[in-house]
């Protein structure tokens, strides 16, 4: 999912989403916007948050809005580059280890979240639109067994009024 960070060319799904995400908020309808990134790893029945230093613990629980996941932190970016510089700091945490297909396969299933906050102007003069989305990127462990054909890693969001 994060390709190899340092080359652009060879970037993943989460580089290539975060580029476009942040590329696509620069178009004039949008006032302003705030973006949170999350990063979950599952490993042993264990959740961990990837981006906090102290590899905090992380419970789920069930509540009034569905599931939640208690002290996964969430980091407020302001760039695609602050984005994959995330992801180098989480790339070191994840969990590793070899298989006959891969010497660096991952051992933990991942979510990484972006969160999107933004407010839209709305035509003729209607004022503002308040809106919000959520976009999970999941990496399963050891999915490379899995037989798949090429991928496009092209990403295109629109928001319809």
């Amino acid at each position: 999912m994060e390709g190899n960070l340092k080359n652009s060319d060879d970037y993943g799904i989460i580089p290539r989403s975060a580029i476009k995400i942040f590329e696509d908020l620069r178009q004039p309808q949008y006032s302003n916007h705030t973006i949170f990134v999350s990063y979950l790893e599952i490993y042993n029945e264990d959740l961990c948050d990837l981006l906090s230093d102290g590899m905090n613990k992380v419970i789920m629980m069930e509540g009034g809005n569905g599931t939640v996941c208690r002290g996964l932190s969430e980091e407020k970016v302001g760039s695609a580059h602050e984005v994959i510089q995330l992801m180098h700091k989480a790339q070191n945490r994840r969990r590793i280890g070899e298989t006959k297909m891969n010497d660096k396969s991952s051992r933990s299933h991942c979510i990484f979240t972006i969160r999107v906050n933004a407010s839209v102007q709305i035509p003729s003069g209607g004022g503002n639109l308040a809106l919000e989305g959520k976009l999970h990127l999941v990496d399963l462990a050891g999915s490379e067994c899995a037989k798949s054909a090429s991928l496009t890693t092209g990403v295109s969001f629109q928001i319809a009024l």
